[in-house]
């Protein structure tokens, strides 16, 4: 396998109420573990949130309050998490954009429910970064916005089939870094190395944009 691990990396996505980080909650929950070896093991949860999802997420996912919040959709996230725990052990953390919303959702979600989930020592790879920096000729207006389905078309040369749906989405995330790691010979090919090129330059990015909307 091209990418060098020494312990699972565990990639991750979440549907949830809405796209506030301190106040949507989490409806359902996909973890896929990726192996030294490149094997894979997921573990899919659906989970009651406690409030009503947005038009907006209802929109996106097609789960409305009714199904998230009736008795045959999920238990709560607190009655899961020594299942969620004991998957993501002391595995490492990738995903589409989880640096900037699964993971703080999830860590806000673990506090809110005692969750006792450690993000100490863990390295995370954030697919979306790789995509915004490395892909510097991009065009919106052609090629449309830089989410999962167009990564999905573009490493992968096919159409992202289940969208907004947990467990699709991240083993597509799986799929885009793999492409990724294969279209870009300059990457690290370790997950600390990995972790530390994705922090660098999304702090990089974020002090441009604050510099742009502050000229």
């Amino acid at each position: 396998m091209i990418l060098k691990l020494t312990r699972p990396l565990v990639f991750l996505d979440f549907e949830t109420t809405g796209l506030d980080t301190e106040n949507d909650r989490i409806v359902e929950l996909a973890f896929v573990r990726l192996l030294p070896d490149g094997s894979r093991e997921s573990l899919v949860q659906r989970v009651n949130p406690g409030i009503e999802l947005s038009k907006g997420a209802t929109k996106v996912t097609g789960i409305h309050t009714m199904d998230a919040t009736g008795l045959f959709w999920g238990p709560p996230l607190r009655k899961c998490a020594d299942k969620l725990l004991e998957f993501l052990g002391d595995s490492d953390i990738a995903g589409f954009n989880q640096l900037g919303f699964d993971m703080p959702l999830w860590e806000v979600e673990c506090r809110r429910h005692g969750i006792p989930f450690d993000p100490n020592g863990r390295h995370q790879v954030d697919v979306k970064v790789i995509f915004n920096v490395l892909e510097t000729g991009w065009d919106r207006f052609l090629m449309g916005p830089r989410n999962l389905t167009a990564a999905v078309r573009h490493y992968c040369g096919r159409e992202l089939q289940g969208a907004h749906g947990a467990e699709a989405d991240t083993q597509a995330t799986v799929d885009v870094l793999l492409a990724q790691l294969q279209r870009y010979p300059d990457l690290p090919r370790d997950v600390p190395g990995l972790s530390r090129w994705c922090t660098q330059n999304l702090r990089e990015q974020e002090a441009q944009s604050q510099q742009a909307g502050g000229a």
